[in-house]
């Protein structure tokens, strides 16, 4: 019969710790600022219906590859509004940012120009009586 040579088992060293990973520093104004500023779009709010969501609107134009005439187009950006400050017809700028859900990846930066308070249809019987026409 053939004998099998066992082959010395090896000691492990122990494994070295890990160290812990630094912790990553606050960002400072300015670095907010840089990033902020990284790739940042101008659009109108649509909608504002969700909770901490808002869709935007982003028209813009492209020139017609062959024709060389300018096209109008818009794309619709679902967007992050962290305290709910936005609605609807204001203009905002949005940034990118990592996927935040399956459609969100854009965030809130800031209110360029907040939509003018929508005027209430009022009739003249109301105007005059200060109460509203019962309905008929």
């Amino acid at each position: 019969m053939a004998e099998t040579k066992e082959k010395p088992k090896r000691a492990k060293a122990p494994k070295a710790q890990k160290a812990a990973a630094p912790a990553k520093p606050a960002l400072s104004a300015e670095e907010q600022k840089a990033r902020a500023m990284l790739r940042t779009i101008v659009g109108v709010v649509s909608s504002d219906k969700g909770n901490k969501s808002i869709t935007v609107v982003v028209d813009f134009q492209t020139k017609h590859p062959k024709y060389g005439k300018y096209l109008r187009r818009r794309t619709t950006i679902h967007a992050h509004d962290e305290k709910n400050e936005a609605k609807q017809g204001d203009k905002v700028e949005l940034a990118e940012c990592r996927p935040l859900s399956k459609t969100k990846h854009h965030r809130l930066i800031r209110i360029v120009e907040k939509a003018p308070e929508q005027a209430v249809q009022v009739s003249a019987e109301e105007v005059m009586t200060g109460k509203a026409p019962e309905a008929r």
